[in-house]
């Protein structure tokens, strides 16, 4: 199968105002605030899966191993992660909290039988048949993301947890597992990237995805293929897959510098389900007529960036 050469792309600078601020455990001191939460996501590389559902019957949050309430559900909260793509977000629920830095936010699932559709969380296949999900703890300590958060004295915080489904989500020898690698973000003054891919000829057999990833961090051995329980791309940041118009969105960034790395996926001619990973594209980073190795974004900004595929 024909590998492609990886460049870098450039690096993407998003400015945001910085969100948190230190400040002493004033949980002890009665004030609350209060904490909205969200849900959203990338596509799945299974071409057979329309649906992965979470039963959601409570939400906690921790602030260094202190476990506090922040919303519980009568009847469990059942939603697709699948349908809130592309900075849509799914309104998850909200609650009161002591002010103070949280360090983690837990969903805990409820505990129903895996047969029980309205009880427990399950993949649907595009053949509307259905299969367990497994969540490691998710009935009992939840499944958890990381990520700093504070609640101060009579304001809300507006959360959001981007579960990226192409990370999280995991073949395993029976069935598929949701893996803890959920980002948590405080959505105040994140930025969205709106990209159009250059060169780009649409196939139903090929897909094109970009990855972003924190300056820096991306290594070739990142498109080798994964360990076992792992993905390809493990330490990207966030993800899309290139629709048939050659555009995609990645939403919720935070400040920081990234490096966009393009990768190219073949239908497996074994498995049309199944797409298999061709290699990582030479490409170049443009606004406008201006090819950039550096960008920068200013806070709550939609930038419009294009990728020039040189095939």
């Amino acid at each position: 199968m024909k590998r492609l050469n990886y460049l870098l792309l450039g690096f993407l600078t998003i400015s945001t105002l910085s969100l948190l601020t230190s400040c002493n455990d004033d949980s002890d001191t009665g004030e609350k605030g209060s904490a909205n939460v969200e849900v959203t996501d990338a596509a799945v590389d299974a071409e057979n899966i329309s649906g992965v559902y979470l039963a959601v019957s409570e939400i906690q949050a921790s602030a260094n191993g202190s476990i506090k309430t922040l919303a519980t559900f009568d009847t469990p909260i059942i939603f697709n992660v699948m349908d809130y793509q592309e900075g849509a977000t799914f309104d998850l629920g909200s609650g009161d909290l002591d002010v103070g830095v949280y360090d983690e936010l837990r969903l805990i699932l409820a505990d129903g039988s895996p047969s029980d559709v309205t009880t427990s969380s399950y993949i649907e296949y595009t053949d509307q048949t259905t299969a367990a999900l497994e969540i490691p703890s998710g009935t009992t300590t939840g499944y958890k993301v990381k990520g700093d958060f504070q609640i101060s004295a009579n304001n809300q915080t507006n959360l959001v947890i981007d579960i990226d489904l192409r990370k999280a989500l995991v073949k395993t020898s029976e069935t598929f597992k949701l893996r803890p690698t959920a980002r948590l973000v405080v959505n105040e003054t994140l930025s969205t990237i709106h990209g159009e891919v250059s060169n780009y000829a649409h196939s139903s057999d090929q897909k094109v995805a970009v990855y972003a990833y924190l300056e820096g961090t991306y290594e070739a051995a990142e498109a080798e293929e994964p360990a076992a329980g792992e993905s390809r791309f493990e330490n990207s940041i966030n993800s899309a897959v290139v629709k048939e118009d050659g555009t995609f969105t990645l939403a919720f960034m935070e400040e920081g510098n990234y490096e966009i790395v393009v990768a190219s996926y073949q239908r497996n001619p074994s498995n049309e389900n199944e797409f298999l990973f061709e290699g990582t594209v030479d490409s170049e980073l443009m606004l406008g007529t201006n090819i950039l190795n550096l960008l920068s974004i200013e806070s709550s900004t939609n930038i419009s960036i294009n990728l020039v595929l040189n095939n």
